[in-house]
């Protein structure tokens, strides 16, 4: 375990295409508690953080070389899947250009409520290149780490996009990714290849990358909002839909069914229609209300039959 707290590692959130509403509280979340969140990014958003790193000034030549081998095996729209691979290109050239040694990565739907410097760095593994969420069930090719909220050396990250060009040359490693696919054809199963694909295989060869998902000290990171499972399945209880978050003095805790006690949340990952909860999350006075937005979601289509019954019986 690491005893001296560095510096103020960056915080840094990747967008690409645009400012949607929740970004903003991404970022405002990150800062409130880190010293310094970067949101690199492109000349759509250019104007929406003060510290912005534009992408598009850059000539990316390692995302070049992956590129040349790169073709899609997966049912996500291309631009949509590019933005991510792309993102760790990207993100390797920043901290080469800016001299950082380590960074958090985190996603543009995930709120932050801690000092990432302060609470996490020091939980770490000694010699630790990266740290990524890996729940602990894999089983049917599920084969998927996340970087939504991650730790990453240099070191680590270009190891990694290394594996991501040598994934797409090497046949060894490329038949593993064509059988994968092919599972997913054969059943059915949405998905396919992505990014957290070769996270998962590349992580899984290197003893040195620690796992977000587990509970460390009684404090862990949300893989996902929407579900029950962390690094176990149905592991958290579960209110309307979302995990079950109790907030004290403005952190929120998890009631982890497995260990019967509270767990504090360093972090909570408002994936897909859970991005509605963001501004509720944001707002003090609103957090115990997370769980409207995704309420409303799911009960507009009963609600919306209600209000035209009630109008053509009015009528």
């Amino acid at each position: 375990m690491k005893l001296i707290e560095p510096i103020n590692i960056p915080v840094i959130i990747a967008h690409f295409s645009g400012t949607p509403n929740y970004l903003k509280f991404a970022l405002e979340s990150a800062a409130n508690f880190n010293n310094k969140v970067v949101l690199i990014g492109d000349d759509t958003n250019k104007n929406f953080w003060k510290n912005h790193w534009d992408a598009t000034l850059v000539k990316l030549d390692k995302f070049q070389d992956f590129q040349k081998y790169y073709f899609q095996m997966s049912d996500y729209s291309k631009n949509y899947e590019m933005a991510f691979w792309k993102r760790m290109f990207v993100l390797e050239n920043w901290m080469k250009e800016n001299d950082y040694k380590n960074i958090f990565l985190l996603d543009s739907d995930v709120m932050t409520f801690a000092n990432y410097s302060a609470e996490v760095y020091p939980i770490l593994t000694d010699n630790c290149i990266a740290a990524l969420m890996k729940p602990k069930n894999q089983e049917n090719f599920m084969w998927a780490s996340s970087c939504h909220f991650s730790y990453w050396t240099l070191e680590g990250l270009e190891d990694f996009t290394n594996f991501c060009i040598e994934a797409y040359s090497n046949k060894s490693i490329l038949d593993k990714l064509k059988t994968k696919y092919q599972w997913h054809n054969d059943n059915d199963m949405p998905g396919g290849i992505s990014e957290m694909t070769l996270l998962y295989l590349w992580s899984k060869a290197k003893s040195k990358v620690d796992n977000f998902t587990r509970v460390i000290n009684d404090m862990t990171f949300d893989h996902n909002i929407n579900s029950s499972g962390n690094y176990l399945k149905n592991e958290y209880e579960i209110q309307f839909g979302l995990k079950k978050f109790i907030f004290r003095n403005g952190i929120p805790y998890g009631i982890n069914k497995i260990l019967n006690k509270e767990i504090k949340f360093l972090d909570i990952h408002c994936q897909g229609i859970a991005k509605g909860s963001m501004r509720f999350l944001y707002f003090e006075w609103l957090r115990d209300f997370y769980y409207l937005e995704k309420l409303f979601q799911d009960n507009k289509g009963k609600l919306r039959s209600l209000l035209k019954m009630k109008i053509i019986n009015h009528k």
